[in-house]
């Protein structure tokens, strides 16, 4: 059995709170205690799911079979206001609150108080399928894991290094940066933005067919692509009001190697690279 809280089907629990009222007071604000869980089946791999409304979330991926946890909280959220400290005292530093739960090789982690700002930096087994995301005051960065991994942010960026398997990534205001190792052969791929650039590096294998597009921005490659037959330029309906619409469809496609499942890199402000790994 491993240290800290060792998870178990069924069991829902709150993260240790006996021992944060022990470290509260003699840990540094930056810091965090850590925790592990395990999955059910270790010999598989198992999902991931974190979802913080704000907060930075890191995850790593090493050779081990549970899940290392730990927390800081060195910020007041943007959602509340810290109140002026009483004359001749001074604030205790508290660590913050996470729930963790997990049933069939699906774990979960949130934190009950989504006033607050919690970063979380996890280490996985190098297996596992990762479902993130995170609202404000915070980034998600995905390193050395492979999986089906589904990443969103509303207002950070995500940042993705040393990846492998099927990815689908999405962020409102911040950019995506991703290098990709090793490519799901039968699985498509989405990388798409609203505001920020999308830059992905792909294994120089890869078989895929690319769609590209930025609104407001270029989009740039080092790949050479093949011919792929596009849908129609110019789509042009009538509603049933009558109203006529015209959409011109700006995306570029291009087979790689040959072609295989769909690849999109997208962004409406910002630029698109699409670069050649290894």
């Amino acid at each position: 059995m491993s240290k800290g809280c060792v998870m178990k089907p069924l069991m829902k629990l709150f993260y240790c709170a006996a021992m944060l009222a022990l470290c509260a007071v003699a840990a540094a604000e930056d810091s965090g205690e850590r925790i592990t869980a395990s999955f059910t089946d270790p010999s598989r791999p198992g999902l991931l799911h974190i979802g913080l409304v704000q907060g930075n979330i890191i995850v790593k991926g090493d050779d081990r079979r549970d899940v290392s946890m730990e927390t800081r909280s060195s910020r007041v959220g943007v959602l509340s206001r810290a109140p002026e400290e009483p004359a001749g005292m001074r604030r205790l530093p508290q660590q913050p609150s996470i729930t963790v739960a997990e049933q069939n090789n699906q774990m979960s982690i949130s934190s009950p108080n989504v006033n607050s700002t919690v970063d979380l930096q996890i280490q996985v087994p190098k297996r596992t399928n990762l479902q993130l995301s995170t609202v404000n005051d915070g980034d998600i960065r995905v390193e050395g894991v492979d999986g089906e991994l589904e990443i969103g942010s509303v207002n950070g960026s995500i940042t993705l290094s040393g990846v492998g398997g099927s990815v689908v990534a999405h962020t409102v205001n911040g950019k995506i940066t991703a290098t990709v190792l090793r490519v799901s052969p039968e699985k498509p791929m989405a990388f798409t933005c609203l505001n920020g650039t999308v830059d992905v590096t792909l294994p120089a294998s890869t078989r895929a067919n690319l769609k590209l597009r930025s609104d407001n921005g270029s989009v740039y490659t080092d790949f050479v692509l093949g011919t792929l037959m596009q849908p129609s330029a110019v789509e042009a309906t009538r509603g049933s009001g009558g109203r006529y619409r015209v959409e011109v469809n700006q995306a570029i496609y291009g087979g790689l190697n040959g072609g295989g499942p769909e690849i999109e890199l997208r962004t409406f402000n910002g630029d698109v690279y699409v670069r050649k790994g290894n």
